[in-house]
């Protein structure tokens, strides 16, 4: 009985060591082809530069002059490519978390919109996106803004135990963090205009 209790061990042992194995190299291999996909993007786009001097000047226009969205091109390369740092998988349980925004009434503040919502409540992202700023903004609070996919910046204040990190990309209806009381400001941003909550929240 000793000999199979051993042998069963030795082979779990084995097993779960193959399994890692395989995990890296998966994820080395991965890495490496999304790593040579996005070398060829560069190349191509210095390539057409090369060949048509306009399209320079509309990657300028794009790129530099206008709110290019990384988040909604973060968003397109997944949705193709998948992640750029692919993740290992594992067996751990994730909390779940997936909720729409609830609140009981909503009036004008500043440039955005004070929330009256219940007391701690856990703020869920309206929109996914990435995290590009967290921090006191003047009159808001602990913020966080999110670039969202479909180009508008949204703004989250009044912000406490956030639950992500600077540059993180984030999906909607995700846990965000608590507020500090019975208040949530929200300001929505596209470009340099503000929107109305009509505009966005109920669009």
């Amino acid at each position: 009985m000793d000999e199979i209790s051993k042998f069963y061990k030795n082979y779990e042992k084995e097993k779960s060591k193959t399994k890692k194995e395989n995990v890296k190299k998966n994820y080395l291999v991965s890495f490496f082809n999304k790593c040579l996909v996005s070398f060829i993007l560069v190349i191509i786009s210095l390539i057409i530069i090369k060949v048509n001097p306009s399209f320079k000047d509309i990657l300028k226009e794009e790129v530099y002059q206008d709110n290019l969205s990384f988040a909604y091109l973060n968003n397109l390369y997944n949705k193709y490519f998948g992640s750029i740092l692919p993740s290992y998988s594992t067996d751990e349980i994730q909390p779940v978390f997936n909720e729409n925004l609830t609140y009981t009434s909503y009036t004008s503040f500043f440039d955005g919109y004070k929330l009256v919502v219940s007391k701690n409540y856990l703020v869920p992202l309206i929109e996914s996106g990435i995290v590009v700023f967290m921090g006191e903004i003047e009159n808001y609070g602990y913020t966080i803004i999110i670039e969202g996919v479909d180009g508008v910046d949204i703004w989250y204040s009044n912000i406490k135990n956030p639950s992500v990190k600077l540059y993180d990309y984030v999906k909607s209806g995700s846990y965000l963090g608590e507020t500090l009381d019975e208040h949530l400001y929200l300001v929505f941003e596209e470009g340099k205009k503000y929107l109305t909550f009509e505009e966005y929240i109920k669009n």
